[in-house]
């Protein structure tokens, strides 16, 4: 997959193989793995002394193109998957935006990002990209108005240290605004009623451009879940929990409308987040933890829903999740380095960071390898189109 593509040059460098222009990739095809991919968490194959279990052979590719972004030893790239052509990016993607009836997607930098970019994803060509507003960056996420005219992204008013959501254009990526998103990090947004009401995650956790990626308020951190009435942007609830150290983050409804977040524990005193609980549900108006079990490792990379269940990946568990609506727990299915999720109706597809996508099954529990890249560290999200 070569091509001869060509960036507007606005690439920003941070020296992780990130000071890549958009342009053309070449990877390898997509292949059966060569090593086997655990089916246990990492704690009960230690405890075994086993160091994997083989899953089924390869099924084939997906029924459908999923969009992700990845990682190899050039650099960071995005993908259509089973569609489309690879394009490099300047720095690692995170959150995207398929754009309907084209194919084109919004594809936002990974916080703290400086760059927003449309791309037609089956040619793997840079359309449009865009840098945040004087004194914002990106923190990962956007969503579109239902009538496709308004794209709302989560960002950071770096002077104050302040959550906002930018407000754009969807056609042209000009922007149009701004309001406070009532926290500090917001990062995921989600629609409760298209169009009316909006739900923002707020991590809580504060990062500045002049310390990266560091970490600088985890003692005072205050992550919460607000709702807003749209287009106003008026702030009609608030829901945090207990807990301040537990980041919320990722977004996903059930059909009968509890909303679930995904959750990054945090240690401003040195404590050990293994066995911390990784999701948290918004139902009836009170927000509240999931049931957990220990070794989870505390991190959900990212979450999904079928039906009434909700999907997350622990990534440093080593194991996919899932639990009811009303946030009990019905098992776990054992896979290394789980990462993104998406799904298409009852088909479920997860990644992870070791070049696997896989067809799960929810009502067995089983997930069935599709495809392998040697050497592709697939990123927290996937997409299906």
């Amino acid at each position: 997959m070569r091509g001869n593509f060509k960036s507007n040059g606005n690439g920003n460098g941070n020296g992780n193989g990130d000071g890549v222009a958009m342009g053309a990739l070449y990877t390898s095809p997509l292949t059966p793995h060569a090593s086997p991919v655990g089916l246990s968490r990492r704690h009960f194959l230690a405890a075994l002394g086993v160091l994997a279990l083989p899953l089924p052979a390869l099924a084939g590719l997906p029924r459908r193109t999923l969009l992700a972004a990845a990682a190899d030893d050039g650099g960071p790239f995005f993908e259509a998957v089973n569609g489309g052509a690879p394009l490099r990016l300047p720095t690692r993607g995170h959150g995207m935006l398929p754009i309907p009836g084209s194919d084109e997607l919004i594809l936002v930098a990974r916080r703290a990002g400086f760059w927003l970019a449309r791309i037609d994803w089956r040619r793997g060509v840079e359309v449009q990209r865009i840098a945040p507003a004087p004194g914002r960056h990106f923190y990962g996420h956007a969503i579109l108005s239902p009538d496709g005219a308004t794209l709302y992204t989560t960002e950071n008013d770096i002077e104050r240290g302040a959550g906002v959501v930018g407000v754009y254009d969807a056609a042209t990526l000009t922007r149009r605004g701004e309001f406070s998103s009532h926290g500090i990090g917001p990062h995921e947004l989600y629609w409760l009623v298209p169009g009316r009401t909006l739900a923002v995650a707020n991590g809580g956790i504060l990062t500045l451009p002049q310390s990266g990626r560091d970490k600088l308020n985890l003692a005072s951190m205050a992550p919460s879940v607000a709702i807003f009435d749209l287009p106003s942007g008026t702030l009609l609830s608030s829901h945090a929990l207990s807990d301040n150290t537990l980041s919320l983050r990722h977004l996903a409804r059930t059909a009968d409308g509890t909303l679930g977040i995904a959750i990054q524990a945090e240690s401003p005193d040195g404590r050990d987040v293994m066995d911390t609980p990784l999701l948290a549900v918004l139902r009836d108006g009170r927000l509240t933890l999931a049931e957990h079990l220990p070794g989870w490792g505390g991190y959900a990379a990212s979450v999904a829903a079928v039906g009434d269940v909700f999907v997350a990946t622990a990534l440093q568990g080593d194991v996919i999740l899932l639990w009811r609506s009303d946030g009990s727990f019905l098992g776990e299915v054992g896979l290394q380095r789980p990462a993104g999720i998406a799904v298409d109706g009852e088909r479920v597809y997860v990644s992870n960071e070791m070049g696997l996508i896989a067809e799960l099954d929810v009502a067995r529990r089983r997930p069935t390898p599709l495809a392998t890249r040697a050497g592709v560290k697939w990123d927290n999200h996937l997409v299906v189109v």
